[in-house]
Parts: C-alpha cells; sequence; structure tokens
C-alpha cells in the first residue's frame, strides 16, 4: 500500500517526463496505466462493496418492509426498558445483552431492539413496546446481516476480512486519484469534463459517459473510500502523528462500583443519562460484559443526539450500573477532540443529511458498476482494435 501511495505522489505532477529507454513517457501515461492496473485487481470487489453500500444505505427502511412484523407496536402506555430487558432475558438465559436500541434510533423504527450474543451466534431481538412481547427475532443468517458482513469483512471474519476490506479501500481512494488526473481538462476546459459528444463510435460514446460520471462522482467516491479504509487503518494512522483515532475518558474512570443494594434498573440509568445531556435524545444503552468475580464492572454507555447529530448518538454518556452517578461524558460542542469519530460514520453512509444525502448516497453506491462497466468496455475495444493492426501487419510481412 505504501509503494503504491509512493508510486501515485511521484507520478501525480503536471508537465513532467519520465527517461525509459530512450524515450519520454508522459506522466499521464503512467498515470493511466496505474488506474487500470489497480482497477482491474479490485474493481470487482469495489462494484460487490458499493452495491451492497446501497442496500445498506436504506437498511431499516428495506427491513421493515421484508419484515414488517417485527416492527409491531401495540397502543397504549408502553413498558418500561427494565421490564422488557427482563422479558429478553428470560427468553434468552445463556444469552449476554450488550446492545439496546430506543424506538427513536432509525434501526429499531419505533420498537425496543435488543442486541443479544449468545455464544459466537448474535441476535436483534424485536419486542413490542406497547405489550412487552417479543414480535421476533433475526440472526447472524439474515438477509441484511449477511449484506454488512460482506460488506465490512467480506464475509471474512476469521481471515482479516476487516484489513482486505480497508486496503481495497484505499486502492479505490488512489484509483479516483489517478481517475481525477486523467479527467481534469484544465481550469479553462473544465466543462469540456462534463460533455457528452454525439458520436457513432462506441468507444467514444463509453469514454464519454465513464469520464462525465466518473467527473460528477469524485468528490463521493473519494469520501466513501477513504473513510471507508479508515475503518481498519485509522488507529495505526493516526498513531504515526502521535494522536488517538477514538478518544475516550481513562479506562480506570468507567467502571461501575458495586453496592449492596445491587444494580439500578435500567430506566433509573436512563433517566441519569438524559439530565446529564438537556433535550438530547436518548438513541442506544451499551451494556458492558459480564466480568469475573474480583475484576472491575464496567460502566453503562448510552448515545444521545443533541441539536445537531450527523449520526445517530454523538453524545456519549458512561453511568455508574450502581450508583447511577455519571462517571464520563463526551460532546463534540465541548470535546472538540472527537470530530473525527462524530463524522467518520456518517460521512461513509450519508446520514449526516437525512433523507436527501441517503438518497445520493445510495445512488454514488452504484457508480462503480458503471465505471467498471464503460473502463472494462475501453479496454476491450483497445485490445481488440490493437489486434486487428497487428494482424495486419503479421498479413503484409507474410505477403
Amino acid at each position: 500500500m505504501i509503494i503504491i501511495l509512493f508510486i501515485l505522489m511521484i507520478t501525480f505532477t503536471n508537465s513532467y517526463y519520465f527517461w525509459k529507454e530512450g524515450i519520454y513517457i508522459k506522466t499521464r501515461r503512467i498515470i493511466s496505466k496505474i488506474h487500470l492496473w489497480l482497477s482491474m485487481l479490485a474493481g470487482v470487489f469495489i462494484v460487490l462493496i458499493g452495491l451492497t453500500g446501497s442496500l445498506l444505505v436504506f437498511e431499516p427502511e428495506l427491513n421493515s418492509m421484508l419484515h414488517p412484523n417485527l416492527y409491531k407496536v401495540t397502543e397504549g402506555k408502553k413498558v418500561t426498558y427494565q421490564e422488557a430487558l427482563q422479558v429478553v432475558s428470560e427468553s434468552y438465559p445463556k444469552g449476554q445483552i450488550d446492545r439496546v436500541y430506543t424506538p427513536s434510533e432509525p434501526n429499531a423504527r419505533g420498537v425496543y431492539l435488543f442486541r443479544l450474543k449468545e455464544g459466537e451466534e448474535q441476535q436483534n431481538i424485536f419486542v413490542d413496546p406497547g405489550t412487552g412481547y417479543i414480535n421476533g427475532t433475526l440472526g447472524n443468517k439474515a438477509f441484511f446481516n449477511l449484506i454488512t458482513e460482506f460488506h465490512e469483512k467480506l464475509l471474512l471474519k476469521d481471515f482479516n476480512g476487516e484489513k482486505i476490506i480497508g486496503t481495497i479501500g484505499f486502492m479505490f481512494f488512489f484509483i479516483t486519484l489517478s481517475g481525477l488526473y486523467l479527467w481534469w481538462p484544465g481550469i479553462k476546459k473544465w466543462t469540456r469534463g462534463f460533455i457528452l459528444r454525439r458520436n457513432a463510435n462506441p468507444y467514444v460514446r463509453q469514454y464519454d459517459l465513464h469520464k462525465v460520471i466518473g467527473g460528477v462522482s469524485i468528490p463521493f467516491l473519494l469520501v466513501v473510500s477513504l473513510t471507508g479504509a479508515l475503518f481498519a487503518y485509522d488507529d495505526m494512522i493516526f498513531g504515526w502523528f502521535g494522536a488517538k483515532a477514538k478518544v475516550m475518558p481513562p479506562e480506570e474512570q468507567l467502571i461501575s462500583k458495586p453496592l449492596s443494594s445491587g444494580k439500578l434498573p435500567l430506566d433509573e440509568l436512563i433517566n441519569k443519562a438524559e439530565k446529564a445531556v438537556p433535550q438530547g435524545t436518548l438513541m442506544q444503552a451499551r451494556i458492558p460484559e459480564k466480568v469475573e468475580s474480583g475484576t472491575p464492572e464496567g460502566a453503562v454507555e448510552f448515545r444521545l443526539s443533541g441539536s445537531f447529530d450527523p449520526g445517530n448518538g454523538n453524545v456519549k454518556v458512561w453511568v455508574d450500573q450502581y450508583s447511577g452517578k455519571v462517571v464520563g461524558k463526551l460532546d463534540p460542542r465541548v470535546n472538540s477532540g472527537i470530530m473525527y469519530q462524530t463524522w467518520h460514520l456518517p460521512l461513509h453512509t450519508g446520514s449526516f443529511g437525512g433523507l436527501f444525502t441517503k438518497i445520493l448516497y445510495a445512488i454514488g453506491g452504484l457508480t462503480p458498476s458503471i465505471l467498471m462497466f464503460t473502463g472494462v468496455y475501453m479496454w476491450w475495444y483497445k485490445r481488440k482494435n490493437k489486434n486487428k493492426r497487428k494482424q495486419k501487419i503479421d498479413t503484409r510481412a507474410v505477403a
């Protein structure tokens, strides 16, 4: 990856030439080759990642269409979170609940949604807030869980799938950068980058389509490719500069101190978190793992949305499970150092601008498919004509 970056940094200069076997080779030709080779190497994966990404943009909406029974909400007074938690715990005594999504969270869409781990299996438990009954579950093999697993790990969870996706993300970023160089017609002629010529030549038509769609989608592709790659490599890259990708309060601070009175009900802990963020909307609670005797228990992490939230829960509050004391808090309006972790996921998923940006991102996820089709066609067309010219030369030589 570093080698590829080094090559691009060297070749990404304008009006310079490289000497090879006595022939001057333009920078554009070098970059064109890099663009082609990287696209051939990673193109199929980029297309599949883009298509699955388009689906995941509207996962909550599509999931509710596929499984409407899971999102059933009975009118009337809602049961408490603790009551719903108790129902799920009794139904899955061997499971460990690690997340609770509130009805306000987009994935829950009006119900209580519990994420539970039972051994290697993960279950999403949907609870009707009006009755406290379980509407149903979705496991690891559910359609969108498989789509997510492919998009994030290529279904290679046990084989560094996340790192492979990150590497493909960087390759896609460099493909897009090289595409920007090849597309750029100059400041005075910038409009030429958006012209579709009416030409009977199929190569010209595919070239112009590739050029225009690529030019329009460059900002989007740069953002999603880089943010996608950083999911796997941000800790390493930030570490190069002596910084941290994810800022957290000290770990020893985020603990719960046992009391003889026992743990407080989840609703009381929620009340404490909401008081810490006035006018905030609770999105989810993250329950710490069970620990062995003598090991400090973690605090419950609550995520709330403030006045403006590019994601879904940009304010984090940690509450002691026993005393209800707030032991940690991160708020983008106060802690300026968490800007990266606040915007990283929203910039990748398009959630920061509501329905409008989600639609743009869903459409944008389709562009790699078009670019690959037009790019392969151009490569095939040039290769076919090259072979024809070679055959003619060979025929003349024989004659």
